[in-house]
This record gives structure tokens, C-alpha cells and sequence, in this order.
């Protein structure tokens, strides 16, 4: 008679226990049984589960040698269930290794470079740290990159070791780099394109002959991106012996963008309700880089009209000259509203993290407004200047940065045959920083003043120049620009604002976090009305495929001035 054959040992389940997520997911990936499919854990022989559970304790120690734990203490367990066996490995990790010596020396000319002696004080791989594999080659790699980063292309590494004493529990690492000499930035060579020569040229802000520096390749790429003409622009070091000079050429290949490009979107938000936006570019329209843009928008509280032609100004600060024709119709129930005619002659250059315009604007502006005080049409005529100052380390999903912008108008109105004179000074400043992997500070301030001369100087003033609070970006809790001072019922705008905003973001997962927030502020006449109110609440954050989504509901703590509460919906980065 032929005995049954043995049903087997089925194993439901391998659970690690004891470490770090990153440990625990490192021994899993070393251990043999739990890389096994779940059909292959079905039945298994005893033998077979036996010898797969005596190989544990060494794949664990081998995993886990690269964070530091050399001596482990490893136990298995087998705990029956229902469907099979389910096996847990508890892990204690035990003393570390330490790094007990630090010996670093980089020979040559990069010895005094200060940039790349300050890299030497960010490695993390220090005396008395555990001893972390995976720290010692990012340390490692970080000196390398910046070697090359500063054109020391004959640097090499010649010591690179790390000695263990399992024993003593200690290891002592070793560097060793001699840095060769530091090349120079070249001549530039761009490749074949559809502009005139020398019309990309002023965009190089280095002569040959200057210290190579990664960094100005970077910035000369991105400057050339900026203008929108093309697809995809590659700068880099040419791939060609250098000569005794030590120079390095410099190539530069473009692949043109599609000359002209027509956009279309539809548009919700709280702020704005219900919108449409179209508009076309055409990147250039000759050889010397001209440009020819058209927008037009519509949304329950605002509709616009512009059209805009741009001439390349690329000496010295890289910008555009630009002149525009716009018409703008804005107004709610409730809030002072205008139509506006304006062109606008000015010059914008940009040398990150600094921005700077100056325009020269002549308007035409109606009141649109229930009330009997303003029915008459002003003619404005006034130079715009603005400064801004951006710098944040991710432009999708920042984790820090910090911005601000100033814009300064004065000139004259003319109404009802007299002539008024204002300045007004405008400032906006935010402020971000993450704390640990998923926290992070937002804080926003406005502020802005208006001086006018004449004895009823606030009638005079255009409602597209006064200020208002209350809205998606400004104090959450309130309609959109419905904080101001009032005149029978309706919302007039003032000539002074300050405005300011706390919130903290936390991420539950890389998609959704969560948000509180506070924001307070006023629009008043005389500074001495200011009586700020205040908006609080929380929010959703959703970091979509096609950009942040800020759900929040927010509660107005001033019901004489419109609070309650409210939905307020933004889409794209704040900040």
C-alpha cells in the first residue's frame, strides 16, 4: 500500500518586528521565504520550511550590516492560524557600529576653494554617528558632484575605505582626493536656430576665461527656457579635448517650440464663480524674436479683453519691452465694480531671484456702482514700478521659499475738470518652511497706502486702484473683495490695507494633507479706522496630477462686515 502523501506546511504570512520601516523593508527583500510567491508558500515541506527558517538569522544580519547593525539578536516564531502558519522574526538590533575616526583630505587647488571646504562640514558621516552605508555614499557622491560642479574635471578619488572592528563595535572611514586643476568657462556655440545671430548672446553672463561653475551653464538654460521659444534647450560642457587654456567650450542645443500655441479652460472657483479663459502666443514673429500674445477671460465677477506685443531686450538685465492694450470689466453685487480701458508701454527684466518692471499707463475707468457717488469717468495717466524677489526650492511642490514684490504708482487723475494727484506704495511678502518630512509654516502678509491731495480726495480715486480685503487669498471666512469701507450698503474699497495670514499644513500621505489657518486684516480710509477682521478655519490639500487642490472652510468672525461661513476653493501652488 502506498502511504498518503503529506498535505504540507502552508505559510500564510512573514512579519519582521523591531526595526525602522526602512530596515524592516530591507530585511524583507533579503529574506528568502518571504520573497517567495503565496503559491509557492502553499504545502511546503517541512524540510523545506526548515531550512528556509535556519537561513534567517544570517540574511537578517546581512540586511541590516548597512545601517550600522553588525550583532543583531534574531528570533523566529511560528505561530499557528486557522489557514496555515504565520511566521514572525523579531530583530534586536542590538549596539551599533560607530564611526569612531573621520580622516577627509582633499589635495590640489580645491583645498581652498570655500566652496567646496564648506561641503566638507555638511557630511553626515561624522565621529560618534552609527555607521550608515547608505550616508557613506551620498557623502562620498556629494564631494564628487561638487568637485565637477566647480570644474575640476581631473579630480580624482584615491582613497575611499571603510574599516570595521565587529569587536569594538567601531569603524573609522577614510577619504582621500586630489582635486587636479580648475578649468574655465569657454566661448558659448549655439546651435543653428531661427533668430538672427547674436539676438541669444547677451543672455551668457560670463566671459571666457572665468572659472567653470555648473551653476551658470544651469542659469543660462533656464533663461533660455524662459523665453518660450523653445521645446527643449541643452547647455553643457562640448565633448572635445581642452586645450592648455584650460577653457571648455560651451554647446548650446535648442529644439524649437511649436510657433504658435492656443490655450482654452474652464474655470470654478469661490472667488470668481464660474469662468472661461482663451488665448493665443506666437513665440516669435520674425527672426528678432518679436512676440505676439492675446487673452481674453470671462467669470461671473470679472471679464477681459488684452493684447500684448513683446520686443526681446536681452543686454544687460535680460527682459522684454512690451506694449498692451487691455479692457477690463469687473463688478459684483454689492462691491464697487468699473470698466477700464488701458495701454500700457513698459520694460520687464528678470535675473532670478530678481524681477524688475517699469511701465508707463494711461487709463480710461467708469464706475460701476449702485450708489449715486460715483457717476463720472476718470482719465488716469501715471508711471508703474515693480520689484519682486522670489526664491523657493521646488516651483510644483515647494517645501520652502520665500517672496515679495513692491509696486509703486504716482501720477494724475482727471475728473469732472479737475486734476488730482496720488502716490500709492503697495507690499506683499510670503514666507514658507517645512518642518520635519510632513509639516510645514505658511505666512502671508499685504500692505498697502494711498496719498492724495484735494479736500474729497476718496470719491476721486478709481475703483481698479483701491484696496479690498476678503476672499480665497486674502481673509478666508469673507466674499471675495467685500471687505472695505461701505457707503449704502455697498462695499467702496479704501485707501489703506493690511492684511496677514498664518496657516499649517501637514501631509497625512504624498496626496492629502490637512491645513489651519488664520487670517486678519482691513481696507480702510484713515488709518485710524483700521479694525482688522478675522477669518479661521481649516482645509483639504490634494496634490493632483495636475497641481495642488486647497479645499478649505473658513469662518468669518466679523458679521457686520459679511463673515460667516464659507467654502473656498484654489487651485495651483500659493505661493
Amino acid at each position: 500500500a502506498v502511504p498518503p502523501r503529506s498535505q504540507g506546511v502552508t505559510v500564510t504570512s512573514v512579519e519582521v518586528q523591531g526595526l525602522e520601516p526602512a530596515e524592516t523593508a530591507q530585511v524583507r527583500a533579503a529574506l528568502g521565504l518571504a520573497r517567495l510567491q503565496a503559491r509557492q508558500r502553499e504545502g511546503m515541506s517541512e524540510a523545506r520550511l526548515a531550512f528556509l527558517l535556519r537561513r534567517v538569522p544570517d540574511e537578517v544580519r546581512a540586511a541590516l550590516e548597512p545601517f550600522g547593525w553588525y550583532a543583531p539578536v534574531v528570533e523566529v516564531h511560528r505561530q499557528p492560524e486557522a489557514r496555515g502558519l504565520r511566521v514572525v522574526v523579531a530583530v534586536e538590533p542590538g549596539e551599533p557600529v560607530t564611526v569612531a575616526k573621520v580622516d577627509v583630505r582633499i589635495d590640489g587647488p580645491a583645498r581652498d576653494d570655500r566652496f567646496v571646504t564648506r561641503e566638507l562640514g555638511k557630511l553626515v558621516t561624522r565621529e560618534g554617528k552609527r555607521l550608515v552605508h547608505a550616508e557613506y555614499e551620498a557623502d562620498k557622491a556629494r564631494i564628487d558632484r561638487k568637485l565637477a560642479e566647480r570644474g575640476y574635471f581631473q579630480a580624482k578619488r584615491l582613497v575611499a575605505r571603510v574599516e570595521v572592528q565587529r569587536a569594538a563595535k567601531r569603524a573609522e572611514v577614510q577619504w582621500h582626493w586630489t582635486s587636479g586643476p580648475r578649468h574655465a568657462l569657454g566661448s558659448v556655440r549655439f546651435a543653428e536656430n531661427a533668430f538672427a545671430p547674436g539676438l541669444l548672446a547677451p543672455l551668457v553672463d560670463w566671459r571666457p576665461g572665468e572659472p567653470f561653475h555648473r551653476n551658470r551653464l544651469s542659469r543660462l538654460q533656464q533663461r533660455l527656457a524662459q523665453l518660450d521659444y523653445f521645446a527643449m534647450v541643452e547647455v553643457g560642457p562640448a565633448d572635445e579635448a581642452v586645450g592648455d587654456d584650460l577653457q571648455v567650450p560651451i554647446d548650446v542645443l535648442t529644439t524649437p517650440a511649436r510657433r504658435t500655441t492656443y490655450t482654452g479652460a474652464l474655470s470654478v472657483g469661490s472667488d470668481s464663480g464660474i469662468g472661461l479663459r482663451a488665448g493665443f502666443n506666437r513665440r516669435w514673429i520674425n527672426a528678432r524674436g518679436h512676440k505676439l500674445l492675446g487673452d481674453a477671460e470671462w467669470s461671473q465677477v470679472r471679464s477681459a479683453l488684452s493684447g500684448q506685443y513683446r520686443i526681446p531686450s536681452f543686454r544687460g538685465l535680460p527682459g522684454w519691452i512690451t506694449t498692451e492694450a487691455s479692457a477690463v470689466d469687473e463688478g459684483q453685487a454689492g462691491v464697487l465694480g468699473f470698466e477700464r480701458r488701458t495701454l500700457r508701454l513698459g520694460w520687464r527684466g528678470q535675473r532670478e531671484p530678481w524681477t524688475l518692471a517699469a511701465d508707463l499707463v494711461a487709463a480710461r475707468e467708469s464706475p460701476r456702482s449702485r450708489t449715486r457717488i460715483f457717476t463720472n469717468a476718470q482719465r488716469l495717466a501715471y508711471p508703474e514700478f515693480t520689484l519682486q524677489y522670489r526664491e523657493v526650492d521646488d516651483p510644483v511642490a515647494p517645501e520652502a521659499g520665500l517672496q515679495w514684490r513692491g509696486v509703486l504708482r504716482f501720477g494724475a487723475i482727471d475728473a469732472l475738470l479737475q486734476r488730482r494727484r496720488f502716490v500709492q506704495l503697495t507690499l506683499g511678502a510670503q514666507w514658507l518652511q517645512a518642518f520635519g518630512a510632513r509639516d510645514r509654516l505658511l505666512l502671508r502678509a499685504d500692505a498697502g497706502t494711498t496719498s492724495l491731495d484735494g479736500t474729497r480726495p476718496f470719491s476721486a480715486f478709481p475703483a481698479s486702484l483701491r484696496y479690498f480685503a476678503g476672499g480665497d487669498r486674502s481673509i478666508r471666512g469673507y466674499g471675495y473683495r467685500e471687505i472695505g469701507p461701505r457707503f449704502a450698503g455697498e462695499v467702496l474699497g479704501g485707501l489703506h490695507l493690511l492684511t496677514a495670514s498664518a496657516e499649517f499644513q501637514h501631509d497625512l500621505d504624498d496626496t492629502w494633507g490637512l491645513a489651519a489657518f488664520v487670517d486678519g486684516g482691513d481696507a480702510v480710509n484713515a488709518r485710524r479706522d483700521y479694525d482688522p477682521k478675522l477669518g479661521v478655519g481649516v482645509g483639504l490639500r490634494w496634490r493632483s496630477p495636475v497641481g495642488l487642490v486647497a479645499i478649505d472652510v473658513a469662518r468669518g468672525l466679523d458679521r457686520e462686515a459679511g463673515g460667516g461661513t464659507r467654502l473656498h476653493l484654489g487651485f495651483g501652488v500659493a505661493f
